[in-house]
């Protein structure tokens, strides 16, 4: 039954909440600051220009707008031919006039100044001509003009010849950002309506929207200004052409014309006329182009007016609300996992519904526009603090349990349930390991003959030393019993080198003992001998107990077999006793010899025990270990076929070399008991022990 565990999923909830409405609220504050609300602005206009990059270019050759451009061109054509520099003659704009009125043209927009009196008027009647041009019009001409605080319009020079007062536009429509990027339009300057709004309204192609009419608005865009193959968005038409044919409107001649126009392309058309030639125009911005014709900009903005287009920006509710949405998605994503990297995947979703809402209202017919810097800064600062909450809450709490755990088990057991406190649940898996037990020898008479504290400081200071042994091989502390120490390998980490680990970590003990002998004998009066058995086998590991109780501890045959050959070292002398099953997995790797084929108490299949000696490959073992190996596996040899004699004189012989040899004195000892007393005839060379 797994651990009654605190609601998690509430607690996260409400930390969720707390930080969704904490960022949203920040950022929707910051938003709203006119005081400091420039670098969000400034981050919507990036993004805004972004979103506008990613549509494709509407053509707008066939709309309800031609512009007629001084370009290059024109100005190219009048200077050869005619020998005409810039500005050109105003009886040429004269013509222009009743030459679109004839081709059926709409209304007649503009977009240059004639605030100044022509400086070719002593040459040519300039302003005289434009002015009988404009009042002989029988269609709507509006010029451009730039009005001032109190809407009046500039001064017109042609307007001293007319007869009545032309129809002005306001051309400086100043971008309401500073950075000079034109995202929007204002239909009025200063009260006066601004170019666009005139040309829309004379033309009677259609009703303006009165929203569209009483605040600025943002532009639909249909394109750049220019294509990448050289194409324009809007139809344009150089000036030398229409004001060619104007003038042989006027003085018809038998002469084929060479001018290539099609009249009809002004047919029911509004017709902007405006100059594009370098050092003729003022250049504008706009999110598709850093440089855009300001005559192409009122262009739009009569195409807006006329289909009733423009980027419909969302309600500021509607933005607080996706701020407060993401935000929350974002904050739960962070507080709920317990991973960092899961943390960061499971914020992906807020914002990859940012960029989709964002993408996806941007990219319809009718464009919505839904300001992202808001929603964006507060998803960032819910992440924030939700990486933050966790950090101040949940890694303390992470941090006290490590340090808890590190006193009991590993520090890689620790660090994973520290992790994931998940894993602790009730219940084990099966899988092959390693098992050490270790006890002092005669530990009980040491016990009765210290006095508590001495016991106790004794019994502290080995389990210590020989634990961090255990610990440096990355070995798992299962439990100590008095002063037995209980360890495995291979868990909770894998370790597919878990039998050589355990080898290492035997004589790490093997070794410390030796080194920590003198304080040892200083403080127990007697010498220190730990007896140590190794086990490799399917072993069952896990957490068992209760709710209250529980204990990391692996459990199974194998476990028990690894605690028979702990105490089987009483039967040899031996310090270290490892299985088969261990040996065949460190053999290349450690010097052994196998001591017996032993039936342990509680098995009866035998097995073949070894001695581990020390840590050296096979080929390179000292020629001393090299002969006390040989000889005692030919004395056992000859033991377990019952050639007692043979086997009596082999050990005889090693024992004068390695006069304390326990191993071999031990299966001397039992030879001289079997010539004494033989075993059965049925013998097969395995000794049984008689206890644990």
């Amino acid at each position: 039954m797994p651990l009654k565990k605190p609601p998690r999923f509430f607690n996260a909830f409400k930390a969720a909440c707390f930080l969704s409405l904490l960022a949203s609220g920040l950022a929707l504050g910051w938003q709203r600051s006119a005081a400091i609300n420039w670098p969000l602005n400034r981050l919507d206009d990036v993004l805004y220009d972004a979103l506008y990059r990613r549509r494709p270019p509407l053509g707008m050759q066939n709309s309800d707008v031609v512009i007629v451009v001084v370009d290059d061109e024109s100005l190219k054509v009048f200077d050869e031919v005619k020998h005409f520099g810039w500005p050109w003659p105003r009886t040429f704009w004269a013509a222009i006039i009743p030459y679109l009125q004839s081709c059926g043209a709409r209304a007649i927009a503009f977009d240059l100044l004639y605030n100044q009196r022509s400086v070719l008027a002593s040459e040519f009647d300039d302003d005289n001509e434009l002015a009988r041009a404009i009042d002989s019009a029988t269609l709507p001409v509006i010029f451009a003009t730039l009005p001032d605080a109190h809407g009046k319009a500039d001064q017109f020079a042609p307007a001293a010849f007319m007869k009545t007062q032309p129809a002005f536009g306001a051309v400086h429509i100043d971008s309401p950002r500073d950075d000079v990027v034109y995202r929007s339009y204002q239909p009025a300057v200063n009260g006066m309506p601004s170019l666009a709004l005139r040309a829309a309204q004379a033309s009677g192609l259609g009703t303006v929207d009165p929203a569209q009419i009483s605040e600025p608005f943002l532009l639909h865009f249909y394109g750049p200004h220019q294509l990448p193959d050289g194409s324009r968005t809007f139809k344009y038409i150089h000036a030398s052409s229409v004001i060619g044919a104007a003038i042989e409107a006027q003085t018809p001649s038998t002469r084929p014309s060479t001018i290539q126009l099609n009249p009809a392309d002004f047919k029911n058309k509004i017709v902007l006329i405006g100059a594009i030639a370098a050092g003729t125009y003022d250049l504008k911005s706009m999110p598709l182009s850093a440089e855009y014709p300001g005559v192409e900009l009122h262009a739009t903005a009569i195409e807006n007016l006329l289909r009733h287009q423009r980027v419909q920006q969302l309600s500021w509710p509607i933005v607080a609300g996706f701020t407060l949405a993401l935000s929350f998605i974002a904050a739960l994503g962070t507080v709920l996992p317990r991973r960092v990297g899961t943390k960061l995947s499971a914020v992906a979703p807020a914002i990859m519904l940012w960029g989709i809402a964002g993408s996806g209202l941007f990219a319809e017919p009718v464009i919505r526009w839904l300001p992202l810097a808001a929603p964006l800064l507060g998803i960032m600062g819910a992440i924030v603090g939700g990486l933050a909450w966790s950090f101040l809450g949940e890694d303390r709490q992470r941090r006290r349990l490590l340090k808890a755990l590190s006193s009991v088990v590993s520090p890689h057991i620790a660090q994973e349930l520290a992790t994931d406190p998940s894993k602790l649940a009730v219940g084990a898996r099966r899988q092959m390991m390693t098992a050490m037990f270790t006890d002092v020898a005669g530990f009980t008479d040491l016990s009765e003959s210290l006095d508590v504290e001495k016991l106790s400081h004794l019994l502290n200071h080995y389990l210590e030393e020989m634990s961090g042994v255990i610990l440096k091989t990355d070995g798992t502390l299962d439990k100590y019993v008095g002063d037995a120490i209980v360890s495995f390998w291979n868990a909770p980490l894998p370790q597919p080198d878990h039998a050589l680990r355990a080898c290492r970590a035997a004589l790490g003990i093997q070794q410390r003992e030796r080194e920590i002998q003198a304080e040892l004998f200083q403080m127990a009066h007697l010498p220190i001998f730990t007896r140590i058995g190794v086990h490799t086998g399917p072993m069952a590991v896990g957490f068992t107990g209760s709710t209250r109780l529980l204990n990391y501890t692996v459990l199974g045959d194998a476990v028990n077999l690894a605690s028979r050959l702990e105490g089987a070292n009483k039967l040899y002398g031996s310090q270290v006793l490892i299985s088969h099953d261990t040996a065949e997995q460190v053999r290349d790797h450690f010097a052994m010899r196998q001591l017996d084929l032993l039936r342990v108490k509680g098995r009866q299949q035998p097995l073949a025990v070894y001695e581990l000696l020390a840590e050296c490959p096979p080929y390179h073992t000292p020629p001393p270990l090299q002969q006390l190996i040989a000889q005692y596996q030919t004395a056992l040899k000859a033991y377990q076929q019952q050639q007692w004699a043979a086997a009596r004189q082999t050990l005889l012989e090693l024992l004068q070399t390695f006069k304390d040899d326990a191993p071999s004195a031990a299966l001397l000892q039992r030879i001289d008991a079997y010539q004494q007393d033989p075993p059965p005839p049925d013998w097969d060379g395995v000794y049984t022990a008689k206890q644990k």
